[in-house]
């Protein structure tokens, strides 16, 4: 592959502000890591590059971005590597053609499970909502159920206990009162335990948040730590792992549920988790460069061009919409 030459200093500090370049940068760098690039399309792309200054930053943050989307693949090829040398025979030289292949199928399966994870989810969820959809359930106890976009749920009703799986997005559920049968919510590694109550779940990667409008929750961890929620109260769970109680204003928690998304001094995490809900495939973006961003205001949960239109007025935010619905979030003025 071509690699560009070093820039000096100078080049290296100076800010991008065209989203063209970008946009560019990106489409060159995806032409040259294919395997079809020929020796013309190099020279090309060298010539591209040394046209001006800037063209090398945008190349490398483009670079830095598909590194970002590449990852889930490289770390499943870590994982699945041998952890110490094995003698080859000529026998496992003979499969080397085939084992290339099938890793190769699955690094490319890993990664479109992680820019979409909706396909693993078809196969192991029983109700799926596209982004922006919502939804409502009547289940077999009597329960009733609201599903927000971008969310997968599968129940498992026994008689002995309601069992229910959320494998991503949000739920809210009016659970029936039955004695005899408590009604349990999993979430990853976190399991909610009632009887009968009206509480929401949310999850986003390995982060569970439960919020109970009232009655009382049983909140446990990977750990068997536990704690109980009461109307008003909500707790974050972060890798398994319970975090603290805290007291919330429920008119604004539910008001998704009245097609509203309303955010108070809200982190970028949140506000990409509530994108990825309204919007089909991928949000990327660098946590560090936004970690000081606070957002605060409401908006339909129907239109996310709004949101991004905040994102990029208010707090200078330029979005690259990539190929593969992917979303790419980044600083506009760079240092």
């Amino acid at each position: 592959m071509t690699k560009p030459n070093e820039p000096t200093r100078q080049q290296t500090q100076e800010p991008i502000d065209d989203d063209d370049v970008i946009d560019e940068a990106t489409a060159w760098h995806l032409k040259i890591k294919d395997e079809s690039a020929t020796p013309q399309d190099h020279q090309a792309f060298q010539v591209w590059l040394n046209a001006i200054p800037s063209h090398y930053q945008a190349y490398q943050e483009a670079v830095h971005l598909w590194q970002a989307i590449e990852a889930p693949a490289r770390l499943l090829a870590i994982q699945s590597s041998p952890s110490k040398p094995t003698r080859v025979t000529e026998r496992a030289r003979g499969w080397g053609w085939a084992a290339a292949a099938l890793c190769v199928l699955c690094l490319l399966l890993s990664f479109e499970l992680w820019r979409e994870p909706g396909h693993w989810d078809h196969l192991m969820a029983a109700t799926i909502t596209a982004p922006g959809q919502t939804q409502h359930l009547q289940l077999t106890d009597g329960s009733t159920l609201l599903l927000d976009g971008n969310s997968a749920i599968k129940a498992d009703f026994k008689q002995t206990q309601r069992g229910l799986t959320l494998r991503r997005g949000r739920l809210w559920i009016d659970v029936a009162k039955d004695a005899q049968r408590p009604f349990l919510i999993t979430a990853g590694d976190t399991l909610v335990r009632v009887i009968g109550t009206h509480f929401s779940v949310m999850r986003s990667g390995d982060r569970v948040t439960v919020t109970v409008e009232e009655g009382q929750v049983a909140v446990s961890d990977n750990l068997d730590h536990q704690a109980m929620l009461v109307g008003g109260q909500q707790i974050a769970l972060q890798g398994g792992a319970l975090g603290p109680v805290s007291t919330v204003a429920i008119p604004l928690t539910r008001a998704w549920k009245e097609g509203r998304i309303i955010f108070d001094d809200a982190e970028i995490g949140e506000v990409v988790a509530q994108l990825e809900r309204m919007l089909p495939g991928r949000v990327l973006l660098d946590n560090q460069a936004f970690s000081e961003l606070r957002l605060s205001g409401s908006f339909h949960a129907n239109q996310p061009a709004a949101l991004i239109e905040t994102l990029t007025d208010v707090f200078g935010i330029t979005v690259h919409h990539l190929p593969g619905n992917l979303l790419w979030l980044r600083p506009t003025h760079t240092s």
